[in-house]
């Protein structure tokens, strides 16, 4: 914590230094008098007058150039205390945490309570596209692919993101509040004559940092020993064949991307159309994410009267039949027989990885369209009334056809699977506002009524038994069909308010009320009042500052209050039920109780109490620098704990647990110059997160499997991995050694039990952060996004490293080689490479430091010099980007071996090298 504050402190110092030396410039680049949005609720604020604690992106500080599907990535090390988490996997959901984890850990492979912010686009509550807690809905093997719901927005027409953190900034929205708030503003039409832009851009992507595997003769070399020391006679010989099966599923890809908008406007009607076209190609053959949409706004003024309607239609498809790409088979099999056809592999469920591709169909359609409908009028002066309208609507078919021609489904004749999923979710909320200036103070109050609802309809249709069929079949063709459905219903109402008040723009207060009303729960826990409330001294505005020509803004703030979460899944406390429909003759179907699911009529909202403090500072008009301290205290988690067996079920949900995180945030914007010819302007930022269990109700520790490696135990941090010290090879035998107890064992004289589990790493990283660079020299604009983790542990899979069984049909990675192979071998990293040893899952051994600088992306552009009047193009620009650019890890790969780098991700991140151009006409 010292070093930390030493670091804040030092940065403040010299930001202070840089302020001074630069007092003669003109003082026109932060407008602190700017309006900014507090909430989706028509609230507004001068950015000098907040109190809550936020942080706003504008389109000019997002890079959209970036080859990504959606603009939760291009922000990633953009905003303080906001951690991205990546997937590699296009249109996936990404994992988006606002100040640390919303709920503990799960333990199981139950779908657990949301840990996503709640999304708001142009008023629209989004809809979270999640597993549910049911077989063939959890997002298991035989369920749907679920879809990042920001990758059906376009990138291209978003004018701001604003993060609210805060209770004083996030407690107006109660019940969803409680993991922050993200508030995605899209671009307007303008007042003036039509105005028309079109952008395309263009790209080739390699994978980097790819996994080492064994060749063929390493393999052979491998095989050999581990067949011996297996008791064969034989050993293994290299049939020569030497097959590179991630080159051959794996290829450089391409990236298109193109963009129309037109926009414009007259004394009444604005309008502003935008269309949108991607074509993503992964690197994995035959995989591509294909991405279409169109987005309308459209505003309407007269006389006190204003409308705005939005609407953005998106249809996605993604081609994903390469389902074995992280699935690499053995290097001395090879692709074709002596016939020409291709080599099966002999092994039931394993495919020969390019059969699959090339004779299985799987695909992902999406259709979806977000709207709202804003309607305000000025009734009085100091007095609007308002209402809006929001829908998210999505209808999504998953289709997957496993061929009889190739492993994946020949045991079974063919399996084909369809999963199909409507989902709708809307909004609507009246309000009244009222704004008034008397004197010395100001007063603006908010006054509102809010409805919502969300309707999953989802059915999983699964059949087998398709002789040899070449061509695709639904799932009811087959000789065996199965037909599951699952309904989840969801309505809430609230009303709430909010009064802002100032004192001579030098005392602020920000108080917020709202209470809430969920079917999610029982009826006598069906209601829930939330709160926040928050306090800001404007020093700047005393006398003994106001003239001062370096300090423009000096602010304290303070904050409290409570949220609830109420997005905890599917009919948590109502209890689940298995119903059949086949093999009775009774007029209705039958069911019974889910074991693991029983009701709970007593389930409750999840509590977030949130603290915080906030520094604001503005030097000189050109450095902009926030600190902020928090803590928030989350009660009442839903978890699952185990019960009495006489209850007649395994385990319930109940409202067992109690956790903190607090942390430290701290920001800078610093606009070196600002001059016609020559700008340069860098953000910085910094985060971290303290998280501590405090509490739990039941039969006291509980812990996951050890391949999960996780835990619930009072007193450590949710996200600590579990496991085994791994204190080397034993020189003398080969087998492994671990620490139980304190005590040095070899892997033969304990069996791995919860007892003996101690903490071996945290996938919570110390601190993250980001930093940019902007740069403009003439015609000539660069920009660098760096993005950074400090601490964070990933455990890895055991069976690249050193799980020999895989070796009958599998390969692995070169640090299998390192295995050991007689007595006083010292320098083995491994077992004697056989099938009788004990595999510990969760071992610091597969334990790997995250620590790293990412450079996320590089852009370089030129804009035309093109004089006005000359043309009928207003500008034109052209640009070079490149996104995954560059990797430091702190700790290190061996040579020639496999580290973080390579593993962190099984399949592998690309680099994507881009040219495009820009016109304004």
């Amino acid at each position: 914590m010292k070093k930390k504050l030493i670091i804040i402190g030092l940065l403040f110092s010299y930001i202070s230094i840089k302020a001074q030396e630069k007092t003669t410039i003109k003082n026109d680049t932060i407008n602190l008098a700017e309006s900014v949005i507090t909430s989706s609720y028509g609230t507004t604020a001068k950015k000098e007058d907040v109190v809550g604690s936020m942080s706003i992106i504008t389109e000019n500080e997002i890079i959209t150039a970036q080859p990504f599907e959606s603009i939760d990535k291009m922000i990633s090390g953009l905003v303080p205390g906001v951690q991205i988490v990546n997937n590699s996997e296009l249109g996936k959901p990404v994992d988006i945490n606002i100040r640390g984890l919303g709920s503990m850990v799960s333990i199981t492979s139950t779908p657990g309570i949301s840990n996503q912010p709640l999304i708001i686009i142009d008023g629209v509550y989004v809809r979270e596209d999640r597993a549910f807690n049911a077989n063939f809905f959890n997002g298991g093997t035989n369920a749907e692919m679920n879809i990042n719901p920001l990758a059906r927005l376009s990138t291209d027409n978003v004018k701001s993101i604003t993060v609210l953190k805060d209770a004083a900034a996030v407690a107006l929205y109660g019940a969803d509040a409680a993991n922050g708030v993200i508030l995605i503003t899209t671009k307007k039409g303008q007042k003036g004559k039509p105005k028309f832009s079109y952008s395309s851009q263009y790209g080739v992507s390699t994978s980097i940092n790819k996994i080492k595997y064994l060749n063929g003769e390493q393999y052979a070399q491998l095989r050999n020993d581990y067949n011996i020391n297996n008791g064969s006679s034989t050993g293994y010989s290299w049939n020569g064949v030497d097959v590179d099966w991630f080159d051959v599923m794996n290829r450089n890809s391409d990236y298109f991307k193109t963009n129309f908008g037109m926009s414009g406007g007259s004394n009444h009607i604005t309008y502003r159309l935008g269309v949108d076209y991607s074509k993503n190609n992964e690197s994995k053959i035959y995989n591509y994410l294909e991405k279409k949409g169109i987005d309308l706004n459209l505003g309407y003024t007269a006389y006190k009267f204003k409308a705005n309607l939005y609407a953005a239609y998106n249809n996605f498809y993604k081609n994903s039949p390469n389902t074995y790409f992280n699935f690499i088979l053995a290097p001395t099999f090879d692709i074709y027989d002596e016939n020409g056809n291709f080599r099966n592999t002999g092994t039931n469920g394993i495919a020969n990885p390019l059969a699959a591709a090339t004779q299985n169909k799987i695909y992902t359609k999406n259709n979806s369209l977000i709207s709202s409908l804003n309607l305000e009028y000025q009734v009085h002066k100091d007095i609007k009334i308002s209402s809006l309208f929001g829908i998210d609507y999505s209808y999504k078919s998953n289709n997957s056809w496993q061929s009889p021609l190739n492993e994946s489904a020949s045991s079974v004749a063919g399996r084909s699977r369809i999963s199909k999923s409507e989902g709708t979710k809307w909004n609507w909320s009246a309000h009244a506002l009222y704004n008034k200036d008397f004197r010395n103070h100001h007063v603006d109050a908010l006054l509102g009524l809010e409805l919502r609802s969300t309707k999953d309809l989802k059915s999983n249709h699964i059949g087998t038994g398709y002789g040899k069929s070449t061509i695709a079949m639904k799932p009811w063709e087959g000789t065996s069909y199965t037909l599951r459905t699952l309904t989840l219903e969801e309505a809430g109402r609230s009303t709430f308010a909010q009064l802002n008040y100032n004192y001579k723009s030098k005392y602020f207060f920000t108080g917020s009320i709202r209470r809430d009303e969920s079917s999610s729960f029982g009826k006598d826990r069906a209601v829930a009042t939330n709160g926040g409330a928050g306090f800001a001294w404007l020093i700047s505005n005393e006398n003994f500052l106001k003239n001062n020509s370096i300090i423009q803004l000096l602010k304290l703030r303070a904050s409290w209050g409570i949220t609830g979460n109420s997005r905890i899944g599917s009919y948590r406390s109502a209890g689940l039920y298995n119903v059949y429909q086949n093999g009775f003759t009774y007029g209705y179907d039958y069911s019974y109780p889910d074991t693991s699911s029983p009701p709970n009529k007593k389930l409750s909202w999840v509590k977030n109490e949130k603290f915080n403090i906030g520094l604001d500072l503005n030097l000189s008009g050109r450095v902009d620098f926030t600190l902020e301290l928090y803590r928030n205290n989350i009660s009442d988690m839903i978890i699952s704990r185990d019960v009495p067996l006489e209850t007649g079920y395994s385990s319930a949900e109940i409202n067992g647990a109690s956790m903190y995180n607090q942390g430290v945030e701290a920001s800078i914007k610093v606009y070196w110059f600002k001059n016609k010819n020559f700008k340069w302007n860098t953000l910085f930022n910094i985060s971290t997160v303290k998280n501590r269990v405090t509490s739990l109700i039941g039969f006291g520790d509980d812990y996951s499997t050890a391949a999960l490696a996780r835990a619930q135990k009072v007193g450590v941090s949710t996200s600590a991995i579990w496991g085994y010290e791994w204190m080397g090879v034993n020189p003398e035998n080969g087998l492994d050694r671990y620490k139980v107890n304190g005590e040095i064992l070899d892997s033969d004289k304990f069996t791995p039990t919860d007892n003996t589990y101690s903490i071996i790493g945290n996938s919570q990283p110390d601190a993250i952060g980001g930093f940019m660079n902007s740069i403009q020299l003439g015609n000539f604009s660069f920009s660098a996004l760096f993005n950074y983790q400090i601490g964070g542990d990933v455990l890895i899979t055991p069976e690249l490293i050193d799980q020999y069984r895989i070796l009958t049909n599998r390969n692995m990675s070169v640090n299998a080689l390192n295995y050991w192979t007689g007595s006083n071998d010292t320098n083995a990293q491994n077992h004697i490479a056989t099938s009788k040893n004990r595999i510990v899952a969760n071992s610091s051994k597969y334990l790997y430091d995250n620590t790293y600088i990412k450079l996320q992306n590089v852009n370089l552009a030129y804009q035309l010099p093109i004089k006005k009047g000359t043309s009928f193009i207003d500008g034109a620009s052209i640009f070079a980007d490149i996104s995954n650019v560059w990797y430091w890890y702190k700790e290190k790969s061996p040579k020639g071996q496999n580290g973080i780098r390579e593993f962190n991700y099984i399949y592998p991140e690309m680099r994507t090298y881009s040219m495009g151009f820009r016109v304004n006409f």
